[in-house]
């Protein structure tokens, strides 16, 4: 598929609204946490197996779901994978117990865990790279959106149908773009087939070549640490705001609602001026969202903010330094790989945040049980949040040449 495609800017609106309803039902676990506390009496600890059970498949299936997504195209690989995490959601609803709820999320994340690569694939398929960063930013957008409608409306049928109609009703929506998406991405296609003939020409073993370039490592690595700081606030906003602001269920959703508003605002702004300005140093904004994640967290730390108006406006930026990060994260991935390899190096950035993923809420977790303190726990992710910062700022400009020269 040539770069440019006269319909890519339709073929995203579908992309971005199918993900969108994706994420309704992935991340609409995380604003159902209290409920899920009450339903299976869980621990504060147990709370951070939580959201890393939907990433853990991701730690194993995002390198093959890059290379599924290289070879086959965007559209098979990214239905497919909705329709294995809307399997996986629907089981989750009738789960007996706790330990069988936490294995159908890993079957969902394994869908889930194929999205990622496969829209990374679609972007570099379709858009040229002056319009990269804008297309990733209104695709990971759809994912906030999505986010923040569940925060909305989850927390709310869960009050009165209970958790499992909420849960449900997450498999439903990750199920519907599957059907209504199939004939509208068609037009991926044809980059599917054009791919699958490269693939199928033998080809030296520079396909990890990438792997001995620093900049790249240390690219790397601090997506790992942007998903422990994203997980943290996935998983132990909502408690916090129960436990330590005083919300009831309901406007704890809502404060996740304020995080995903932010996160779509400003993976949409970043992404838009990550073209327009310092194209060359897309590095700059990521550094400018953990700088902003880092401020946040260290007010978190200071004190409780129980005001309503002010914990919201603090969750809005909350959002930002969480979220803000990931549309300007895959595009440099994407960017790397080029047309032969988006796919793969896309899914090597999922997998570096799905480590963070994973270790982000138990790191927190264990810091608010030990210290009794959820200002303890803040503290140290502002601290995680300035490190990346750092990272991002001195190693920024060997990242950004990297980006420039396709793997």
């Amino acid at each position: 598929m040539t770069v440019g495609h006269p319909r890519r800017w339709a073929l995203l609106a579908v992309l971005t609204t199918s993900y969108g309803a994706g994420a309704f039902g992935m991340l609409g676990i995380s604003p159902l946490t209290p409920s899920l506390v009450e339903g299976f009496g869980l621990t504060r600890l147990q709370v951070a197996l939580i959201v890393p059970s939907i990433y853990l498949g991701g730690l194993f299936f995002s390198l093959p779901g890059g290379r599924l997504a290289d070879r086959l195209g965007a559209r098979k690989s990214f239905l497919g994978g909705l329709a294995l995490g809307a399997v996986g959601l629907v089981a989750a609803a009738a789960a007996p117990t706790f330990s069988a709820f936490l294995l159908f999320l890993l079957v969902a994340g394994v869908g889930w865990s194929v999205t990622n690569p496969s829209l990374g694939k679609a972007i570099i398929d379709v858009f040229p790279g002056h319009e990269r960063g804008i297309a990733m930013g209104i695709k990971q957008m759809g994912l906030t959106l999505g986010g923040l409608v569940g925060a909305l409306a989850l927390p709310v049928i869960a009050a009165t149908l209970g958790w499992r109609a909420a849960i449900l009703a997450c498999g439903v929506a990750v199920a519907l773009p599957v059907a209504a998406g199939w004939s509208a991405l068609a037009p991926l296609e044809a980059g599917a087939i054009e791919v699958t003939r490269a693939a199928a020409t033998p080809r030296a073993p520079a396909d990890w070549s990438w792997a001995r370039r620093p900049a790249l490592l240390v690219f790397f690595g601090a997506g790992l640490l942007f998903g422990m700081v994203q997980a943290a606030v996935l998983s132990y906003l909502p408690l916090y705001a129960v436990q330590a602001l005083g919300f009831d269920k309901i406007g704890a959703g809502l404060l996740v609602a304020w995080t995903q508003a932010g996160g779509a605002v400003s993976r949409l702004a970043f992404g838009a001026a990550s073209d327009r300005w310092l194209a060359g140093r897309r590095s700059i904004w990521l550094a400018l969202t953990g700088a902003v994640g880092a401020a946040i967290f260290f007010v978190y730390a200071r004190g409780e903010v129980t005001g309503a108006l002010a914990a919201g406006v603090l969750a809005f930026f909350a959002g930002i330094g969480a979220y803000g990060w990931v549309g300007i994260f895959f595009v440099i991935s994407a960017e790397v790989g080029g047309p032969r390899q988006a796919g793969l190096l896309s899914g090597m950035a999922f997998a570096a945040i799905v480590v963070g993923l994973l270790t982000g809420p138990s790191v927190f977790g264990l810091l608010l049980v030990g210290a009794d303190s959820y200002r303890v726990a803040w503290a140290a992710f502002a601290s995680i949040a300035t490190l990346v910062t750092l990272a991002a700022l001195l190693a920024g400009p060997a990242i950004d040449r990297e980006a420039l020269r396709p793997g």
